[in-house]
């Protein structure tokens, strides 16, 4: 079992639709602004869920122990690698306007209010770590990630050491069938940017195998924070 009963009982009671975060989607908050990948609405749909489950009680996050881990275990490199992309981005612009401004451009340059980008983007990640609810690991689920590993079955692939991401599917899928069969009947999410995992190749469609996992437990899945709120209708 994920939860015990009596929390549950409380889940269900708030009535509300439920995101379950991978780390790819968390660690995204603070990777490197400068990438293609980053945009403006994602950005805000994020901040809006964020929202929504702080104060308001609109949603309920939940966050796997083996995510909890992960983050741990990558957050420093993430972060030493997002200040150095800012770094060479505002080298970039710099170098731009000094050689636009050679050919007769004018007007001023100015990137210091990206200052302290980093440091803003971690306490924003700090607020989900903060509202996220744990989904605490238990060997049911590491049994049936190690199956889901060896049949192998999305997100695992052959010749992949896939057990990680499994661990956090089947707790989070554990934990869809037990809110499910509490009672609860709003949107649940599972959210993970990491698509090469979860699309079949070259496609945005989710594989057969993982569809059907989650079709068993009435679970949607978002690539992105923009992606869920889409799902949730918020």
């Amino acid at each position: 079992m994920s939860l015990p009963d009596a929390e549950l009982s409380r889940i269900v009671a708030l009535d509300a639709p439920v995101l379950c975060v991978d780390t790819c989607t968390l660690l995204d908050v603070v990777r490197d602004i400068a990438r293609e990948t980053v945009v403006l609405s994602d950005a805000k749909a994020g901040l809006a869920l964020l929202a929504a489950a702080e104060g308001r009680a609109e949603l309920v996050v939940f966050m796997a122990e083996q995510v909890a881990i992960e983050l741990s275990s990558h957050i420093d490199a993430i972060i030493d690698e997002a200040l150095r992309g800012l770094e060479r981005f505002r080298s970039q612009a710099q170098r731009i306007h000094d050689v636009a401004t050679a050919y007769g451009a004018q007007g001023n340059l100015c990137t210091e209010h990206l200052d302290g980008h980093v440091s803003r983007a971690q306490d924003i990640l700090d607020r989900w770590k903060n509202i996220a609810s744990v989904v605490p690991h238990n060997d049911g689920v590491s049994s049936r990630a190690f199956k889901r590993v060896n049949e192998p079955r999305t997100p695992a692939r052959r010749g992949k050491e896939s057990m990680k991401d499994c661990v956090i599917v089947e707790a989070y899928l554990e934990l869809a069938r037990q809110l499910r069969s509490a009672g609860a009947t709003k949107p649940i999410v599972f959210a993970s940017s990491n698509t090469k995992e979860y699309f079949e190749a070259n496609t945005r469609h989710l594989p057969a195998d993982f569809a059907s996992d989650l079709d068993q437990v009435d679970m949607g899945y978002a690539p992105n924070f923009g992606a869920a709120q889409h799902l949730f209708g918020v």
